[in-house]
C-alpha cells in the first residue's frame, strides 16, 4: 500500500466528504421516511403487501452491495482516484430514479402500483449503491490516520444531519393538508428539488476530496468474495459493529416512520411532527459537537457502547408509560435517540478501523468488498425495519382506507406501544453487541 505525494489532509477533505453524505441523504432520507406513507396511505397499497414488497426490494438492494464493492476493488485507480468515477457516472441515474419513484397514480390498477413500488425501488437501489458504496469506501483511501478518520466520520454525520433536517422539519408542513392527510401529488416535486441538490453535492464531493492511499489492485480479488465473506464473519469487531448497526436501523430507526402514525392516530396532531423530529435529531447534532472533546477522555468503544443503556431506559418509558401530553413523550424519544448519537458520529470510523484489522489478519486490502458487505447488512436491516413497521401497523388493526381520526378502538394505543417498543428492543441489542463483540479501542487491538 503506497501513499501518493499529494497535498496534506485538511478541512477541504472534511467538508468535501460531508457533501457526499449530504448528497446521499437528499435521496435516501426522503425515501426512507416517506416511501411507506406515499405507497400505503396515498397510493393505497395494503400495509402487509408493502411489508413484503420492501423486504424483497431491500434484499435485492443488499445483493447489489457486494457486487458493486467487488467491482470497485477490481477497478484500477485513474487520475481522479479509484472511487470518484463511480460516483460521477451513477449520480445522474440516482436523480432520475428518485423522481420516477414518486409518480402519483392512485387510480392505477393495484398490480401496477405493486410493480411501480417494487420495480422503481430496485432501479433506484442500483443507482444509489453505485454512489454510496464507493463513497463509503473512500474514507479508507483519503487517510490512514485514526484521528483524521474520526474527523471524516464526524463530518459525514454533519452532512447527513444537514440533509435530514429539511426532511424532519420542513417537509411535514408541506406533505400534510389541513386535515392531517398526506398530499400524494406533492411528493414528486419535493424529491426532484432534493435530488438536484444532491447531484450538485456529489460534484463538490469529487472536487474537494483527495484519494491519497493507492490500494494494490489484485485481479483475483473479484473472484474471492466468499473468502472475503468468511474473513468478515471471523472479524468479531466487524460483527459487533454490524449487529449493532442492523439493530439500530431495523428497530431503533423505526421511530422516524412510525411516529407519523402515532401523531396521526394517537395524539391526532401532525402539526407537531416537525418539533418531534427536531428533538429526535438534535441529540445527534449535540453528539457531533461534544464527541471530539470526549474522545480525549474515553475510547470510541466506550462512547459507542454504554450510552445505549440510556436509549433503552428512555424508549422503554416511551413505550410502556401512556402520556397524553405529546411534548412529554417527545422528550423521552429525544433522550432515547441521544444514546445513539456517539455511535452514529463515530460509526464510519469504526468501520474503517475494522477494515484495517481485517487487512492485518488476511493480508488483503479489500475496502470496497468489506464496506459493501457491511452495507449489505445495512440494506437488509433497513428493509426489515420498514417491513417490521408495516407488519406491526397491520397487526394494530390500522385501516389504510379510512382517515386517521376514524381508526378502530384500541388501534391508536397499539400504535403508541409499537413506536416505543421497537427502539427499546433495538437499543438493548446494540448495547450487548458492542460490549461483547467489539474489542478494538484507541489503545489496544485484540
Amino acid at each position: 500500500m503506497n501513499s501518493k505525494q499529494v497535498k496534506p489532509f485538511g478541512m477541504r477533505d472534511r467538508i468535501g466528504y460531508a457533501f457526499g453524505d449530504f448528497g446521499c441523504n437528499m435521496s435516501f432520507a426522503f425515501i426512507n421516511n416517506y416511501l411507506m406513507l406515499f405507497y400505503v396511505t396515498c397510493m393505497g397499497i395494503k400495509a402487509e403487501h408493502y411489508a413484503v414488497i420492501i423486504l424483497l426490494a431491500k434484499i435485492f438492494d443488499a445483493v447489489n452491495d457486494p457486487i458493486i464493492g467487488g467491482l470497485c476493488d477490481a477497478t484500477k485507480p485513474g487520475k481522479n482516484g479509484k472511487f470518484k468515477p463511480w460516483i460521477k457516472w451513477a449520480s445522474l441515474p440516482l436523480l432520475a430514479s428518485s423522481i420516477l419513484m414518486f409518480i402519483y397514480t392512485p387510480a392505477a390498477p393495484y398490480g401496477i402500483k405493486i410493480a411501480m413500488c417494487l420495480g422503481l425501488y430496485c432501479i433506484w437501489s442500483i443507482a444509489y449503491t453505485s454512489v454510496n458504496v464507493p463513497y463509503g469506501s473512500m474514507q479508507s483511501v483519503i487517510t490512514t490516520k485514526t484521528d483524521e478518520r474520526s474527523s471524516l466520520s464526524t463530518w459525514r454525520s454533519i452532512g447527513a444531519m444537514l440533509a435530514q433536517t429539511p426532511v424532519m422539519v420542513a417537509l411535514p408542513m408541506l406533505v400534510y393538508d389541513k386535515n392531517d392527510n398526506p398530499r400524494g401529488n406533492i411528493f414528486i416535486y419535493i424529491v426532484a428539488v432534493m435530488g438536484i441538490i444532491g447531484f450538485v453535492s456529489f460534484i463538490l464531493l469529487r472536487r474537494m476530496t483527495t484519494e491519497r492511499v493507492e490500494p494494490t489492485v489484485n485481479s483475483e480479488q473479484k473472484f474471492n468474495y466468499f473468502k472475503t465473506l468468511i474473513s468478515f464473519f471471523k472479524n468479531k469487531h466487524m460483527l459487533g459493529v454490524t449487529i449493532s448497526t442492523v439493530s439500530y436501523l431495523a428497530l431503533m430507526m423505526t421511530v422516524t416512520s412510525s411516529m407519523q402514525y402515532t401523531f396521526m392516530c394517537y395524539f391526532q396532531n401532525t402539526k407537531i411532527i416537525p418539533i418531534a423530529t427536531i428533538v429526535a435529531g438534535s441529540p445527534v447534532a449535540l453528539g457531533i459537537v461534544i464527541t471530539k472533546p470526549l474522545l480525549k477522555k474515553f475510547t470510541k468503544k466506550q462512547l459507542c457502547t454504554y450510552p445505549f443503556l440510556v436509549s433503552a431506559i428512555a424508549s422503554g418509558i416511551a413505550a410502556f408509560v401512556k402520556f397524553n401530553n405529546p411534548y412529554v413523550w417527545i422528550i423521552f424519544i429525544g433522550i432515547a435517540m441521544f444514546g445513539s448519537c456517539f455511535y452514529l458520529t463515530l460509526m464510519w470510523a469504526l468501520v474503517a478501523d475494522c477494515i484495517d484489522f481485517q487487512e492485518e489478519q488476511t493480508g488483503r486490502r479489500e475496502e470496497g468488498s468489506i464496506y459493501a458487505t457491511y452495507s449489505l447488512f445495512r440494506k437488509i436491516a433497513q428493509g426489515v425495519g420498514s417491513a417490521v413497521v408495516a407488519l406491526a401497523l397491520s397487526l394494530t388493526g390500522y385501516d389504510e382506507t379510512i382517515s386517521a381520526l376514524n381508526q378502530g378502538a384500541g388501534v391508536p394505543d397499539k400504535i403508541y406501544l409499537m413506536t416505543g417498543l421497537l427502539p427499546f428492543i433495538g437499543s438493548l441489542i446494540c448495547l450487548f453487541s458492542m460490549h461483547f463483540l467489539y474489542k478494538l479501542d484507541d489503545k489496544t487491538e485484540e
